[in-house]
């Protein structure tokens, strides 16, 4: 009621220009009229309220926008997510919902959002896996409604905020893969633990008592041709416990005899005989037995008498070793695999790699400027590393190639421990049978000396280097892991624009220093539990702190494993938007 009138009357007195009336009110009204102070009080009272909604309106277009930065860097991460090498291989659904998944539980933890709705796409929109170097783009875009603090009171509760980010994978270089395979007798182990078992059992140091070692199995010392010859009374035995001979050295009848009661048997458990023994009075399964020096082709004399006679027969035979044993397993133990050993995987690996890259190669054939890989083997033991003896394999060639070729056996050549004699005319002197000293020096004076730029015509190269890591050379640097010289070597490799990739078998302490030998114990003791670091000190380091290197262990599979690394190399995601 009274600010009705005091409104009127103000009005009054600015249209007639002066007060007729002098009553409380009126002179109340003139006085606010003359006093030109309260009209800035009054202007300001009524400019305070959108001047307060403004700067509140501000407040939350301000976090809306700080909500939106945080959206954004969600999307770049959820595409990224969808383009990851390992999503690569697997379906654009796969990939899709590994995106998806990324982007929801990143937002999750917003507090401030009322509402966000995600819109992923990967193409190409295919339900089949695609694989390392498929062409694949991610694309997320997203709405979302930010919660306002003060917006809410003019009705306006919400603010919508919108972004998208996109990725792809981007279509790896031409690179030309020196690809080294280590072939040294420690790569005789069995790939699994079955087999690590199985050789154990079947290959007995009867000797190792003369040391005052336990008589047990060998996995590792007894990766040798003509292990007896240094192994006092090393012999092989099949799953019964019968002691094995044959009349040729890898091949040739097979003799069985019984270490409790000397009887005589065939391949075929067939028994031919009784009364066994063996030269110098050594007995069949074993003993002192020891020849006047290490021989490819140390033979000893097999005595038995025949079935049904009175008289001995006599037979020139050899020891069988640990090799021998794991390649004839299954025809020795009847129902049983042979034994694959690491150096026997190797080939396949080799082999399915050329096959993997190829595969590569076709996804890419539709692209501008199609990527090319190119392969050439090389093995190494003691000494500098010797290309792969067969073609095309053992130069430069396109893997649209040589995939088609066979990969050589390297089984053919199995190294041997040198105490024993070698099937080559060269031994290093003592056991330095693994020269990582040497390997690098030889690739590094095989391979360019400055980076490529990554097109056919000029590729980038890759080091690849397959091995348990464990060296032993004549050279100075002796027995352990590889160490801070061939750090340097790797260093100046890489410096010259070469990238080194690692594929390391690990070295399984386990297997050699149940023998009580304290060369082995130490070994197993020191240098083993440093070669994995070592080789990531020498492999190649990505922008993100991870290392172009992979480890596959005991009842791993060594393929995969190279082509999981082949795929670390030539595959990497960017940020396109």
């Amino acid at each position: 009621m009274h600010t009705r009138v005091v409104v009127h009357l103000i009005g009054s007195c600015i249209a007639l220009g002066h007060c007729l009336r002098r009553d409380r009110w009126v002179d109340f009204g003139c006085r606010l009229r003359r006093d030109r102070g309260g009209n800035v009080m009054v202007i300001l009272a009524f400019g305070l309220i959108p001047l307060t909604f403004a700067i509140g309106f501000g407040i939350d277009y301000s976090r809306a926008q700080k909500m939106q930065t945080d959206l954004n860097s969600i999307a770049d991460a959820a595409v990224l997510a969808a383009v990851d090498p390992a999503m690569l291989c697997q379906s654009s659904a796969t990939a899709k919902a590994a995106a998806t998944g990324m982007f929801n539980a990143q937002v999750s933890g917003l507090t401030d959002l009322a509402s966000v709705t995600p819109t992923v796409t990967v193409n190409p929109a295919s339900s089949a896996a695609g694989c390392a170097g498929s062409l694949r783009t991610a694309t997320v875009a997203y709405t979302a409604t930010v919660r306002n603090v003060f917006s809410s009171i003019l009705g306006s509760p919400t603010l919508t905020v919108t972004g998208s980010a996109s990725s792809d994978a981007s279509q790896p270089p031409s690179i030309n893969f020196y690809v080294t395979l280590d072939v040294s007798p420690s790569m005789l182990l069995p790939t699994t633990s079955a087999g690590i078992a199985n050789l154990k059992n079947g290959v007995v140091w009867t000797g190792a008592g003369a040391f005052g070692w336990p008589v047990v199995g060998c996995d590792f010392a007894c990766h040798s041709k003509n292990s007896h010859t240094w192994n006092y009374g090393n012999f092989v035995r099949d799953v019964n416990g019968n002691a094995l001979y044959t009349t040729g050295f890898d091949t040739g009848t097979v003799y069985r005899v019984s270490c409790s009661n000397a009887n005589v048997y065939d391949v075929n458990f067939n028994q031919i005989g009784s009364s066994a023994s063996v030269t110098s009075g050594a007995t069949a399964c074993g003993g002192n037995y020891w020849t006047s020096g290490p021989s490819v082709n140390n033979t000893i004399t097999l005595k038995y008498r025949p079935n049904g006679s009175l008289f001995y027969s006599s037979v020139t035979v050899n020891f069988p070793d640990s090799w021998w044993l794991a390649q004839n397993y299954a025809t020795i133990n009847p129902g049983q695999q042979n034994i694959t050993l690491r150096l026997d995987a190797e080939s396949p690996a080799a082999q399915n790699l050329a096959t993997y890259a190829h595969n590569i190669e076709l996804l890419y054939a539709g692209a501008p400027t199609p990527p090319v890989y190119k392969l050439q083997f090389f093995t190494f033991a003691y000494g500098a590393p010797a290309a792969v003896s067969t073609s095309p394999w053992d130069t430069m060639t396109d893997v649209a190639t040589s995939y088609s070729s066979t990969f050589p056996s390297l089984t053919a050549n199995a190294p041997l421990m040198t105490g024993i004699g070698c099937w080559t005319s060269s031994c290093p002197g003592s056991n330095a049978f693994t020269d990582i000293t040497a390997l690098l020096t030889g690739m590094s004076s095989t391979m360019p000396s400055s980076a490529g730029l990554g097109t056919p015509a000029s590729p980038q190269n890759v080091l690849i280097i397959l091995t348990d890591g464990a060296q032993d050379n004549s050279t100075g640097d002796g027995m352990g892991a590889i160490n801070a010289n061939n750090i340097t070597q790797c260093n100046a490799i890489k410096a010259n624009g070469t990238k080194i990739a690692i594929l390391y078998t690990q070295y399984d302490p386990a297997t050699i220093n149940y023998t009580s030998n304290p060369t082995f114990n130490n070994f197993a003791s020191g240098p083993v539990p440093t070669i994995q670091s070592q080789l990531q000190s020498c492999a190649t380091r990505n922008a993100d702190g991870t290392y172009l290197m992979q480890t596959v262990s005991t009842d791993g599979d060594i393929s995969a494993a190279l082509n999981q690394l082949f795929q670390n190399v030539v595959q990497s995601s960017r940020l396109v938007q």
